[in-house]
């Protein structure tokens, strides 16, 4: 079984050393695991655990999403919140801005490639958020979502968003590392000028 899921990956240097720079904006609490820098993505869909033998149906899905996907485009990052948003935070996130509707509409295409390979549909509908913390202590979790209102709501500036990239994700006691399976350069769909 290989765990796996389709992101877009973040590789603006700048934009990832801020994201990661969030860290120091909240309080210091145990049981919470801050994403790695070098490891900060947009997860557009999770598939989990794969059998070996339906690689080949995602690398295709994949492929597939990004020739009918909507181009490339640039994704402004701003704002941290919370899942859930009441009560203890269970996740830290990055804010989307300008561009958040287009990340949503690529979701969605990933969603559609994927759902006619074969793989079943996502139940939640997509909320656009970049993760920066998973919180498995509660009593921190309800410490950081009483400290994440007092956060000024600075930019953290704005990617290009031009490919989708299908992953492979190892867990380890140290977390997890990803790998990449397949990355596809997302079509202009735009007419030609």
């Amino acid at each position: 079984m290989i765990r796996t899921f389709v992101a877009v990956p973040v590789e603006d240097a700048v934009v990832r050393r801020r994201l990661a720079g969030a860290r120091s904006l909240l309080p210091e609490l145990r049981g919470v695991r801050w994403t790695a820098e070098r490891q900060l993505h947009f997860t557009l869909k999770f598939l989990g655990d794969l059998e070996a033998e339906r690689l080949a149906d995602a690398r295709q899905a994949t492929a597939a999403a990004a020739h009918r996907g909507p181009g490339s485009f640039r994704l402004a990052l701003e704002g941290l919140g919370a899942f859930p948003p009441r009560g203890a935070a269970r996740v830290v996130w990055a804010g989307c801005g300008s561009g958040a509707t287009e990340l949503a509409s690529l979701a969605g295409t990933v969603e559609e490639a994927f759902e006619a390979a074969g793989f079943p549909r996502e139940e939640r509908p997509f909320s656009p958020h970049l993760t920066l913390a998973r919180v498995r202590d509660p009593l921190s979790g309800r410490r950081l979502a009483q400290a994440l209102p007092s956060v000024p709501g600075e930019p953290f500036g704005t990617v290009v968003v031009g490919s989708i990239v299908l992953y492979r994700s190892d867990l380890s006691p140290a977390g997890p590392e990803y790998s990449e399976l397949l990355r596809v350069a997302l079509e202009s769909n735009a007419a030609p000028q």
